[in-house]
């Protein structure tokens, strides 16, 4: 009988538990998107200008190597912003799909 009427209890502490617990949990995912949103922003900036970046660097290191003054860093500053492009092309289509997966 005692048995029972701690299982009662421990019943009553677990729903009341979870009905505090999940209030919090949809607040923090609420919270949670707009900081992935500005997130998400933040990573296709880096990934667009480190792209540029690294292509010129290959580019301006190439130059020196083959005395072609401006043709490497110029080819390679275009590769850089393609590769950019296209990364910021898959992270939306990843985006994307997760979202429809929702």
């Amino acid at each position: 009988m005692k048995q029972t009427e701690e299982i009662k209890n421990l019943d009553k502490r677990i729903k009341g538990f979870k009905a505090k617990h999940h209030k919090r949990t949809q607040k923090s995912l609420a919270e949670q998107k707009t900081y992935t949103n500005a997130g998400f922003g933040y990573q296709i900036s880096v990934e667009l200008i480190a792209a540029v970046l690294l292509g010129a660097a290959i580019g301006y290191f190439l130059d020196g190597v083959f005395h072609s003054k401006p043709l490497c860093l110029a080819l390679f500053t275009i590769f850089g912003g393609a590769a950019g492009f296209l990364n910021i092309y898959r992270a939306f289509k990843n985006a994307s799909e997760k979202e429809e997966r929702r």
